[in-house]
Protein backbone atom coordinates (compact mmCIF):
# COMPACT_ATOMS: atom_id res chain seq x y z
CA UNK A 1 0.00 0.00 0.00
CA UNK A 2 1.36 3.45 -0.87
CA UNK A 3 1.42 6.55 1.33
CA UNK A 4 -1.48 8.95 0.75
CA UNK A 5 -0.74 12.67 0.51
CA UNK A 6 -2.43 14.52 3.42
CA UNK A 7 -4.00 16.99 0.98
CA UNK A 8 -5.66 14.20 -0.98
CA UNK A 9 -7.52 12.79 2.05
CA UNK A 10 -11.27 13.08 1.80
CA UNK A 11 -12.82 15.89 3.84
CA UNK A 12 -15.73 15.11 6.15
CA UNK A 13 -18.63 17.22 7.41
CA UNK A 14 -16.72 18.02 10.61
CA UNK A 15 -13.69 19.21 8.63
CA UNK A 16 -15.86 21.51 6.52
CA UNK A 17 -17.69 22.87 9.57
CA UNK A 18 -14.39 23.58 11.33
CA UNK A 19 -13.19 25.63 8.35
CA UNK A 20 -16.52 27.48 8.09
CA UNK A 21 -16.34 28.26 11.81
CA UNK A 22 -12.84 29.66 11.37
CA UNK A 23 -14.04 31.75 8.41
CA UNK A 24 -16.93 33.14 10.46
CA UNK A 25 -14.51 34.05 13.24
CA UNK A 26 -12.26 35.82 10.73
CA UNK A 27 -15.28 37.71 9.41
CA UNK A 28 -16.26 38.74 12.96
CA UNK A 29 -12.69 39.96 13.52
CA UNK A 30 -12.94 42.09 10.36
CA UNK A 31 -10.42 40.05 8.36
CA UNK A 32 -12.88 39.09 5.59
CA UNK A 33 -15.63 41.08 3.94
CA UNK A 34 -19.05 39.61 3.13
CA UNK A 35 -18.16 38.70 -0.46
CA UNK A 36 -14.98 36.89 0.60
CA UNK A 37 -16.83 35.08 3.36
CA UNK A 38 -19.57 33.92 0.98
CA UNK A 39 -17.03 32.77 -1.60
CA UNK A 40 -14.90 30.86 0.90
CA UNK A 41 -17.88 29.27 2.71
CA UNK A 42 -19.26 28.05 -0.62
CA UNK A 43 -15.84 26.62 -1.50
CA UNK A 44 -15.59 24.94 1.92
CA UNK A 45 -18.91 23.20 1.54
CA UNK A 46 -17.98 22.13 -2.01
CA UNK A 47 -14.54 20.81 -0.99
CA UNK A 48 -14.00 17.09 -1.39
CA UNK A 49 -10.45 16.85 -0.03
CA UNK A 50 -8.44 18.34 2.80
CA UNK A 51 -6.18 19.93 0.19
CA UNK A 52 -9.14 21.97 -1.08
CA UNK A 53 -9.94 23.16 2.46
CA UNK A 54 -6.42 24.22 3.48
CA UNK A 55 -6.07 27.29 1.19
CA UNK A 56 -9.37 28.73 2.47
CA UNK A 57 -7.81 29.61 5.84
CA UNK A 58 -4.09 29.64 4.94
CA UNK A 59 -3.90 33.47 4.89
CA UNK A 60 -5.74 33.89 8.20
CA UNK A 61 -3.98 34.14 11.58
CA UNK A 62 -5.17 32.17 14.57
CA UNK A 63 -8.31 33.61 16.18
CA UNK A 64 -7.80 36.32 18.77
CA UNK A 65 -8.18 35.10 22.33
CA UNK A 66 -8.82 37.54 25.12
CA UNK A 67 -7.61 35.11 27.77
CA UNK A 68 -4.94 32.43 27.64
CA UNK A 69 -6.11 28.85 27.24
CA UNK A 70 -6.19 26.71 30.32
CA UNK A 71 -7.17 27.40 33.88
CA UNK A 72 -6.67 30.98 35.10
CA UNK A 73 -3.81 31.70 37.43
CA UNK A 74 -5.00 31.83 41.02
CA UNK A 75 -4.01 34.85 43.08
CA UNK A 76 -3.60 34.58 46.81
CA UNK A 77 -6.87 35.48 48.51
CA UNK A 78 -8.86 35.41 45.24
CA UNK A 79 -12.37 33.99 45.49
CA UNK A 80 -13.66 31.99 42.50
CA UNK A 81 -16.86 33.24 40.84
CA UNK A 82 -18.73 30.05 41.72
CA UNK A 83 -17.94 28.33 44.95
CA UNK A 84 -17.45 24.56 44.82
CA UNK A 85 -19.83 24.26 47.79
CA UNK A 86 -22.71 25.38 45.55
CA UNK A 87 -23.29 28.78 47.13
CA UNK A 88 -23.62 30.35 43.67
CA UNK A 89 -26.52 28.09 42.76
CA UNK A 90 -29.12 30.72 43.78
CA UNK A 91 -28.06 33.08 40.96
CA UNK A 92 -30.87 31.96 38.59
CA UNK A 93 -33.42 32.62 41.33
CA UNK A 94 -32.04 36.13 41.81
CA UNK A 95 -32.22 36.82 38.09
CA UNK A 96 -35.80 35.55 37.82
CA UNK A 97 -36.81 37.51 40.92
CA UNK A 98 -35.27 40.65 39.41
CA UNK A 99 -37.29 40.12 36.23
CA UNK A 100 -40.44 39.69 38.30
CA UNK A 101 -39.78 42.84 40.34
CA UNK A 102 -39.15 44.97 37.24
CA UNK A 103 -42.47 43.82 35.79
CA UNK A 104 -44.31 44.51 39.05
CA UNK A 105 -42.78 48.00 39.07
CA UNK A 106 -43.96 48.62 35.49
CA UNK A 107 -47.43 47.33 36.40
CA UNK A 108 -47.51 49.62 39.43
CA UNK A 109 -46.50 52.69 37.42
CA UNK A 110 -49.15 51.95 34.79
CA UNK A 111 -51.79 51.39 37.47
CA UNK A 112 -50.89 54.70 39.14
CA UNK A 113 -50.80 56.57 35.83
CA UNK A 114 -54.22 55.29 34.76
CA UNK A 115 -55.59 55.63 38.32
CA UNK A 116 -57.13 52.19 38.10
CA UNK A 117 -56.08 48.77 39.22
CA UNK A 118 -55.35 46.86 36.01
CA UNK A 119 -54.99 43.12 35.50
CA UNK A 120 -51.90 41.85 37.36
CA UNK A 121 -50.05 40.52 34.33
CA UNK A 122 -46.66 40.27 36.13
CA UNK A 123 -47.93 37.03 37.62
CA UNK A 124 -46.89 35.41 34.33
CA UNK A 125 -43.30 36.51 34.85
CA UNK A 126 -43.32 34.64 38.15
CA UNK A 127 -43.33 31.34 36.23
CA UNK A 128 -39.54 31.42 35.56
CA UNK A 129 -39.07 32.34 39.23
CA UNK A 130 -41.00 29.26 40.33
CA UNK A 131 -39.02 27.02 37.96
CA UNK A 132 -35.73 28.50 39.19
CA UNK A 133 -36.63 27.89 42.83
CA UNK A 134 -37.79 24.34 42.09
CA UNK A 135 -34.58 23.65 40.16
CA UNK A 136 -32.32 24.93 42.94
CA UNK A 137 -34.25 23.07 45.63
CA UNK A 138 -34.15 19.91 43.51
CA UNK A 139 -30.38 20.25 43.05
CA UNK A 140 -29.94 20.60 46.78
CA UNK A 141 -31.88 17.43 47.45
CA UNK A 142 -29.87 15.50 44.83
CA UNK A 143 -26.56 16.58 46.40
CA UNK A 144 -27.55 15.33 49.84
CA UNK A 145 -28.17 11.81 48.58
Amino acid sequence: MSEVEPGSLRAGHGDREKVVGRLNTAFAEGRLDVAELDERVAAAYAAKTMGELAPLTADLPEPYRSAPAGPPARREGAVPARQPDGSGRWAPVGAAFGLFLVNVLIWGVISLATQSLIYFWPVWTAIPLVFAVVGVVGQGRNRKR
